[in-house]
């Protein structure tokens, strides 16, 4: 079997491209490669920097407000077996290997535009953590792939999937940097009171999964709310079992898992990502936590069909946005009933991926309460805006425009081609 190619449609980058900000206002940190010690609470951790083929990490921050942070994990795909991570040179892989592309927030509208007047969040200081390892921040592990289908020894591609790694050195470096008195993010003493962990399609994933984290690190007096944007869940078990926790996983997910996630491992696909939210419901009741999506994502759904093909499932077989929209909206419906205090859900009509990255962020509404309030009200005592958000499946979510040119439209906009 070939690698897994996207199809010729999505022949373009996967970033995430958007109106470019009028200076470049994020500072870009550029990492030394080598292995860093980085504290968790009481213990130290070994880290070794690093993209998928072992080009030098980098990330960005923006200096603002010392008592509140916005730490953004960035998206870029996925990858976790020969099929998935192997690049053809003129083809498009599904995730990308590089810092250097898709990666930098200066480039980026919505909530990265620290410059639009609209943006609640402008004054924070911000954190990007760029994102090129493929295993959407919980990875630890150089890790050999052999091509199953041919018995060429040489038939192989090495990853680097140190994602984990990147992000303890990113919110290791921002610790450190708030008490160096000769840093731009030199807190002067004020501690953090409010921070906003969020993250776009592959990092929303790594946003929620490592939230724990950025509460051990960060968070120990602050209120820390979660904003996960393009990232529902819908995935596979033969997703979970071979390419996350079975004993050929790439990633070492099992090592970097926080304690509170001890029961994530046997949880069906069904229930993997609900389960993670309500065990972080559970373990923080004072903070908030949601989801946005559109009703008929075309990259989360693209990526199903990748999970399902790698499961053996014919090309002419996976499924289409009626099944993935219907699994998405159990996903959500799940959590809205067992989390009703402080979990909520924004559910656009039509089939964009991800929002925080694009001028959807300030121009999209449900009834009558824009995105970029709604995200805002997380942070806030605001209840009139902190509510349940959907377009009606079959009355008001774009179905009409999932046509082949719909669609296409959907891949231009959420890959940056024109």
């Amino acid at each position: 079997m070939k690698p897994f190619l996207l199809n010729a449609a999505l022949a373009v980058a996967l970033g995430f491209a958007a109106g470019a900000q009028a200076a470049d206002v994020w500072q870009k940190v550029e990492v030394t490669p080598g292995q860093y010690p980085v504290k968790v609470g009481d213990t130290q951790k070994l880290v070794a920097p690093s993209c998928a083929f072992g080009q030098p990490y980098s990330f960005y921050v923006k200096p603002g407000k010392a008592d509140k942070v916005l730490l953004y994990l960035n998206g870029g795909g996925a990858c976790w077996n020969y099929q998935t991570c192997k690049i053809v040179p003129g083809q498009q892989a599904s995730y990308v290997p590089s810092a250097d592309v898709a990666n930098d927030p200066n480039q980026m509208a919505g909530l990265l535009d620290a410059e639009d007047p609209d943006n609640p969040y402008k004054n924070w200081t911000m954190v990007f953590v760029s994102y090129c390892t493929g295993d959407v921040f919980l990875g630890s592990k150089d890790t050999v792939y052999q091509n199953p289908f041919n018995p060429d020894p040489t038939d192989t591609v090495a990853i680097k999937h140190r994602g984990f790694d990147n992000f303890l050195y990113v919110v290791d470096y921002f610790k450190r940097e708030r008490k160096n008195k000769f840093s731009p993010l030199n807190a002067g003493g004020v501690d953090i009171n409010k921070i906003l962990v969020a993250g776009s399609s592959a990092g929303s994933y790594g946003a929620a999964l490592n939230y724990p984290w950025v509460q051990k690190m960060l968070g120990k007096d602050a209120k820390v709310s979660l904003l996960s944007d393009g990232g529902m869940g819908v995935i596979t078990d033969g997703f979970l079992a071979f390419g996350v926790f079975g004993p050929g996983s790439g990633w070492n997910i099992n090592t970097n898992l926080h304690p509170i996630f001890k029961t994530l491992p046997a949880a069906p696909a069904a229930d993997f990502l609900p389960r993670a939210y309500r065990t972080l419901a559970a373990q923080y009741p004072k903070e908030r936590f949601a989801q946005y999506t559109t009703a008929y994502d075309v990259v989360q759904k693209l990526f199903l069909n990748i999970m399902e093909q790698n499961d053996g499932i014919p090309a002419d077989q996976v499924s289409g946005f009626g099944s993935w929209s219907f699994r998405m909206n159990t996903i959500a419906g799940g959590l809205k009933a067992a989390l009703p205090k402080n979990y909520r859900a924004y559910i656009d009509p039509g089939c964009n991926h991800t929002i925080f990255r694009f001028d959807e962020f300030y121009t999209s509404a449900l009834n009558g309460i824009r995105f970029v309030d709604w995200a805002k009200a997380i942070v806030t005592n605001d209840t009139a805006d902190w509510q349940n958000l959907s377009c009606t499946p079959g009355v008001d979510c774009g179905e009409q425009n999932l046509t082949q040119a719909g669609v296409l439209a959907c891949l231009a906009r959420s890959f940056g081609t024109p």
